[in-house]
């Protein structure tokens, strides 16, 4: 929700078009990596004997491959018109999402 509307108010309000796209990508590897972290955090407290538990824990132990692609991705499309702080912005904008969701638990 958050990024989708940073996303559109980036799109009406900044006259260069890559930096609303350049957010979007971020977010968008934001997103798989609160997943991947998610998924570790499943694990956390667990044992080898609980197979079940286990299942999926692979794609934790890989959550920081999300961070390293968004680097190497904008570094590589950075010619194109990729740009690095909105990317990164794009990128961290699930920790808003985290945080509205504790407060939001914490009102309950």
């Amino acid at each position: 929700l958050f990024s989708t509307l940073i996303f559109a108010f980036l799109w009406l309000t900044v006259s260069n078009p890559f930096s609303p796209i350049s957010y979007a990508f971020g977010a968008t590897l934001g997103t798989a990596y609160s997943y991947g972290l998610g998924k570790f955090v499943e694990t956390i407290g667990g044992s080898a004997d609980d197979v079940e538990d286990l299942k999926g824990a692979g794609v934790g132990q890989a959550r920081f491959a999300f961070l390293i692609l968004l680097f190497i991705i904008v570094g590589k499309f950075r010619a194109f018109g990729l740009q690095e702080i909105p990317s990164i912005a794009g990128f961290f904008t699930y920790q808003i999402a985290t945080l509205s969701q504790g407060l939001r638990e914490y009102d309950d």
